[in-house]
C-alpha cells in the first residue's frame, strides 16, 4: 500500500470506530462490531492481491487487527476529549 493509501485507511478506520462510539456508547460493542466491519472493507476494498490460504488469511488478519486497534484507541482518545451533550429530550 502507498503511504496515501494507508493514511485513508487510519483516517477511514478512525471515523467508523467514532461512528459506533457515538452511536451505541459502548466500548465492546465498538471493539468487536467496529472490527468486523472494518474487516469487510479492508478485505474488500483495502487488498488488492488476496489469495485464499490460511497463511495469506491470518497474515492479513494480523494486519487489520493493528490498524483497528490502533484507530480504536485514537477515537477512544477523541471520544472522551470531545464528550457528547445532551439535550433535555435524550437525557429523561
Amino acid at each position: 500500500m502507498k503511504t496515501f493509501d494507508i493514511i485513508l485507511t487510519y483516517f477511514g478506520t478512525v471515523i467508523l470506530a467514532l461512528t459506533f462510539l457515538y452511536g451505541l456508547k459502548d466500548y465492546w460493542v465498538t471493539l468487536v462490531g467496529g472490527f468486523i466491519a472494518f474487516c469487510v472493507f479492508y478485505f474488500s476494498f483495502g487488498i488488492k492481491d488476496f489469495e485464499w490460504e490460511i497463511s495469506s488469511i491470518l497474515n492479513q488478519l494480523k494486519d487489520a487487527a493493528i490498524i483497528y486497534i490502533i484507530s480504536f484507541v485514537i477515537a477512544i482518545i477523541i471520544y472522551k476529549l470531545l464528550p457528547v451533550k445532551q439535550t433535555q429530550e435524550t437525557a429523561k
